[in-house]
C-alpha cells in the first residue's frame, strides 16, 4: 500500500469505526501490517489506516522489545482503539535506555521531526482479528510505546504531531540532504 503524505486531505479526517468484519477488512489489516514492516523504521513505528488513504479506526505498530530491538513478530494491529486512562504527567519521548527527549517523526510527514509532550503511560482498549473475529484487548503502555500509540490514535482523529508544535510553541525540524536538522518557520505548519 502507498503511504500518503501531507497535505493529503484524508490525514485530516475523523476516521470511522469498524462495524463489520469481512474478507476486505482482514486483507486490509494484513496489508497494513506488511506495509508497516516494509517501512523498516529503525526505532519503532506505527501506521494508521488514514495514512494509506482509508478512513477506518485501525492502526498497526511495531514497537521495540525491552532491549529496544525490533522484530517482525512484534507487529500488532488495533481496531477501534480507545484510550481509557492516561497519566497526567507528560514526557518528551524518553525511552528505557535514555531519559533524554526524543523527537517524533511521521511516515506521512517525511523529513519533519519535533518534540511532542505526551502522557507517560496510557491504558488502551481495542479489538484485534483472530480467525476473522474481533477479540477485545486491554493493556497498559508506557513511555515510548505510549507515545507511538497516542501518535497513531491522533491520526484516527485527523491530528498531526505538528499540531502540538503550534499549540505548545515547540520547534519542528526538517532534515536536509546532509542529514542535519534545521528548524523550520512555524508558518509552514499552518498550511498543513
Amino acid at each position: 500500500m502507498q503511504i500518503i503524505t501531507i497535505p493529503h486531505q484524508t490525514l485530516r479526517l475523523q476516521a470511522k469505526e469498524v462495524k463489520k468484519v469481512d474478507r476486505k477488512l482482514v486483507k486490509f489489516v494484513r496489508n497494513l501490517e506488511n506495509t508497516l514492516a516494509d517501512s523498516r523504521h529503525p526505532r519503532g513505528v506505527g501506521l494508521a489506516a488514514p495514512q494509506v488513504d482509508r478512513s477506518w479506526r485501525i492502526f498497526a505498530t511495531q514497537l521495540p522489545d525491552e532491549k529496544e530491538q525490533l522484530h517482525p513478530e512484534l507487529i500488532r494491529h488495533y481496531i477501534n482503539p480507545i484510550v481509557t486512562k492516561q497519566s497526567k504527567k507528560l514526557i518528551l519521548g524518553e525511552t528505557v535506555a535514555s531519559k533524554e527527549a526524543r523527537e517524533e517523526g511521521c511516515l506521512s510527514m517525511p523529513g519533519l521531526y519535533g518534540p511532542v509532550p505526551r502522557a507517560e503511560w496510557i491504558e488502551l482498549l481495542w479489538y484485534e482479528l483472530k480467525n476473522e473475529n474481533l477479540v477485545k484487548r486491554e493493556a497498559r503502555f508506557e513511555n515510548f510505546a505510549a507515545r507511538v500509540i497516542l501518535h497513531e490514535t491522533d491520526h484516527l482523529d485527523g491530528i498531526l504531531f505538528t499540531d502540538y508544535s503550534l499549540k505548545y510553541d515547540l520547534p519542528v525540524y526538517r532534515e536536509n540532504k546532509s542529514g542535519k536538522w534545521q528548524e523550520i518557520d512555524k508558518s509552514e505548519l499552518e498550511k498543513i
